[in-house]
């Protein structure tokens, strides 16, 4: 080989060389930089998802999630693309949907999701997306007639009685299996939360078993006294109880601080406790830090 051609040789491997450390810059590149270049934050929801993220009377999309998912992009100072999605067979269909790989026909992933149930086993092993920003605490609660069932001590008392529960949810499988399923008649189930409300405020349903904040959301909507309803919590039954997160893909350091830094103002200031009640709903906080 000539002297020639070993300097090409040591040229050509002198230039890779130097391309690698702005390849791997360029591969590091965190999402954050890509949401400021493209000056839109990609949210993705649940659809039909009330009070949280549902579509009002003129088809717009309104709600707890959908006011927070404008904050949250206002904090990043850009633009929001909110993206109501139908929810998948569990969260880890729903996270491959709409955060790491995206939708197998069309789509793409969305930048943050809302509403991910976080529990400590789960986030631990999910390695593709990342779980955190708890903001609120959910807890299965109940509505019922106190006059008629007293005190709610049990749920024993609820046999016999009407109890409206949405379909598929965690308060009909609990209806269904609990107490050697000494209270599966008692289920009456119905389309969602709302539709169950309503029909308990004319009298046609003894109680509702439901997630506290949809019970609270439904009873506002209705523009019912909440005064005038007893709700009861169940603590310590069963599962009932979760907090309430948002997913990012995995690898992006830097759009989860800026993420966590809004939500910290955000509850710091008042703000976010302001667009649950704007809502109906009372904010329980989370028992896992953000």
């Amino acid at each position: 080989m000539s002297i020639t051609e070993l300097r090409g040789k040591a040229l050509r491997v002198l230039l890779l060389l130097l391309a690698l450390p702005l390849a791997s810059v360029a591969a590091a590149e965190d999402r954050l930089d890509t949401i400021r270049e493209r000056g839109e934050l990609s949210v993705a929801v649940y659809r039909d998802f009330a009070p949280y993220s549902y579509a009002d009377a003129d088809g717009h999309y309104v709600g707890i999630d959908v006011d927070l998912a404008k904050a949250l992009a206002q904090a990043l100072a850009v633009k929001l693309d909110l993206r109501p999605v139908i929810a998948g067979e569990d969260s880890d269909d729903d996270l491959r949907v709409n955060i790491w790989r995206g939708p197998l026909i069309n789509g793409s992933p969305s930048d943050l999701m809302l509403h991910i149930g976080l529990d400590p086993e789960y986030i631990k092993r999910t390695d593709k997306a990342e779980l955190f920003g708890a903001y609120q605490r959910e807890t299965v609660s109940v509505i019922y007639r106190k006059q008629q069932i007293g005190t709610l001590d049990t749920p024993l008392k609820l046999a016999g009685q009407k109890v409206g529960v949405e379909v598929d949810s965690i308060s009909d499988y609990y209806m269904s299996g609990a107490f050697n399923g000494r209270l599966r008649t008692s289920a009456v189930r119905l389309l969602s939360v709302d539709e169950a409300v309503a029909r308990y405020l004319k009298g046609e349903l003894d109680a509702v078993m439901a997630p506290r904040g949809q019970l609270e959301g439904a009873l506002f909507r209705a523009h019912a006294d909440a005064a005038a309803v007893t709700i009861g919590d169940f603590v310590g039954l069963f599962r009932t109880q979760w907090d309430v997160g948002m997913a990012i893909k995995a690898g992006n350091p830097e759009l989860k601080a800026a993420l966590q830094a809004a939500l910290s103002q955000l509850r710091e200031s008042g703000r976010l406790r302001e667009i649950y009640a704007s809502h109906g709903v009372t904010l329980q906080d989370p028992l896992l830090r953000p």
